[in-house]
């Protein structure tokens, strides 16, 4: 069994590179085709990201939200009831995390003791935008999709108001709260570009959510709910619970990927439409097979095409959306259960039949 699940992580890793090759290969043959200039649009897209010191931070800064939403939607995805609720999630957690921020302004606390009580702010704010539609999906049969859609335009209609009426700086000339204090920023450590230490406390959550999705009862809960939940409702495994705790847990991951990315790179709270990073943390969980392990790697790729697609839309004429097509195409060569499946199953089958004969060997 345990070399058959070595196939199976290989096999997936594999997957992955095969279908990024194959993307990327064909979005630099559109680019080929559709400009006049095309080294400098191919350069541009694939080089781009690491001719600077700023470009580079841009990848990093992408990198760290959306590797915390991915590991965020892994829960989600495991349990195998599918939900948008990261959305909701990053925009009430980088609310509540200016809300707690100005309201502890006064006690002048240290960032030592400010931050986990940001951490936790963001945590549970996030987490009560996946508890509601997974609540209502468990209890009472409602559809989680459609409850977080709906559930993410009233969070952004009601952080628009809160930043309105109780965060507004009115002595700017645009919509945004008044200036964070230095005491609970994240420190810019990079010259040149917004790299920032978030990038050092960021891994720490994706081991715990490694962790708490392989090595605990819980997230082997969740994982048997999300692959057979009728072997999990036989085994005496409350299904609702688990489901419920997976979005909550997911929620709020990526709560505190908004907390880490509002203090990282922004002095002011000025989110006033969705940021879509919940978005792009569903496609970082797709890219990794929802295995936290391989979030990371799925997320700095993604980071990776958006900077170079960005950098490719303000020196050449190709507009910002060309990355969606290498998206789309990954998403839909990774997602095809039969793409590459044949090998992977003769593989399977050829390790089962030498077990069986060594077993066979040894009566």
């Amino acid at each position: 069994m345990k070399k058959i699940r070595q196939i199976e992580s290989l096999y997936e890793l594999v997957r992955i590179i095969i279908a990024l090759a194959i993307a990327y290969g064909l979005a630099l043959l559109c680019l080929v085709l559709i400009t006049d200039d095309a080294a400098t649009a191919v350069y541009m897209f694939a080089v781009g990201p690491f001719t600077s010191a700023r470009r580079f931070g841009q990848m990093i800064v992408k990198f760290i939200p959306y590797m915390l939403c991915g590991v965020g939607m892994c829960f989600m995805y495991a349990s195998n009831r599918f939900s948008m609720y990261g959305e909701g999630s990053y925009l009430l957690s980088g609310c509540f995390v200016s809300v707690v921020i100005f309201a502890f302004s006064g006690l002048n606390l240290p960032f030592i003791v400010m931050f986990p009580i940001l951490l936790l702010a963001a945590a549970l704010a996030g987490g009560i935008v996946g508890f509601v539609p997974a609540t209502l999906g468990a209890k009472f049969g409602l559809n989680e999709l459609v409850v977080s859609i709906m559930l993410n335009y009233v969070v952004l209609f009601f952080t628009v108001w809160v930043l309105k009426v109780y965060l507004a700086d009115p002595s700017i000339t645009f919509f945004a709260s008044k200036a964070f204090p230095a005491s609970v920023k994240l420190t810019q450590f990079v010259k040149g570009s917004n790299i920032h230490t978030g990038i050092f406390i960021a891994p720490l959550f994706v081991i715990l959510a490694a962790v708490i999705f392989y090595r605990t009862r819980l997230g082997q809960k969740i994982r048997i709910c999300g692959s057979n939940p009728n072997f999990a409702r036989y085994s005496g495994i409350n299904l609702s619970r688990s489901i419920i705790a997976a979005h909550t847990i997911g929620g709020a991951l990526v709560g505190i990927g908004a907390c880490i990315d509002v203090l990282g790179i922004y002095d002011r709270y000025l989110w006033a439409e969705f940021t879509n990073y919940g978005f792009y943390g569903l496609v970082s969980a797709v890219l990794a097979r929802k295995n936290p392990i391989f979030v990371p790697l799925g997320a700095l790729l993604l980071a990776y095409m958006h900077t170079g697609a960005s950098i490719l839309n303000y020196t050449t004429e190709i507009p910002i959306e060309f990355v969606q097509i290498m998206q789309a195409l990954l998403i839909l060569l990774i997602a095809a259960q039969s793409f590459l499946s044949s090998y992977k199953n003769k593989l399977i089958f050829k390790e089962s039949r030498n077990s069986l004969e060594k077993e066979a060997e040894k009566s």
